[in-house]
């Protein structure tokens, strides 16, 4: 499917909007891309972070992540049938299949989360995902059921 976003959202006060999570909580700076079945998130991951240590972001940070670009993709979906007034909606992970962390992104460093929507009904989305770095290597990969709970 086709890139519907006119250019990248870089916002990241308007990111906040489109996901339920608040500071110092966020996981995504950025919307890359954006499609029916599937969203590309950005982050660059600072040392302030509280999902990373000294080093590097941490595993629960990677997965975070992933549940944050799920949640950017219902958001920005949201905005874009509801407009401005959509407010962001609640969900959690229903469960994991598998989620394989291949290696941790320093501090400093950019990523890129890419989502596929492989089926949605009602509130349960089925998704596999792909973290990145800016080299392109494959850091972690994931396979999760997401519930969305408000109405």
């Amino acid at each position: 499917m086709e890139n519907l976003l006119q250019e990248e959202i870089l916002d990241i006060a308007f990111i906040k909007k489109l996901i339920p999570q608040k500071d110092p909580f966020v996981m995504i700076d950025k919307l890359l891309y954006y499609a029916d079945d599937k969203v590309i998130s950005g982050f660059k991951v600072h040392a302030d972070n509280p999902m990373a240590n000294a080093t590097h972001f941490t595993e629960g940070g990677l997965i975070e992540n992933m549940a944050q670009s799920i949640a950017l993709h219902r958001g920005y979906r949201g905005y874009r049938n509801a407009g401005k007034d959509n407010k962001p909606k609640t969900g959690f992970l229903g469960s994991i299949k598998y989620a394989e962390v291949f290696d941790l992104p320093a501090i400093g460093e950019e990523i890129t989360t890419t989502v596929d929507i492989i089926a949605e009904i009602m509130n349960v989305s089925l998704v596999k995902i792909e973290v990145k770095n800016s080299e392109g290597k494959l850091l972690a990969n994931s396979e999760m059921k997401t519930i969305i709970v408000d109405p």
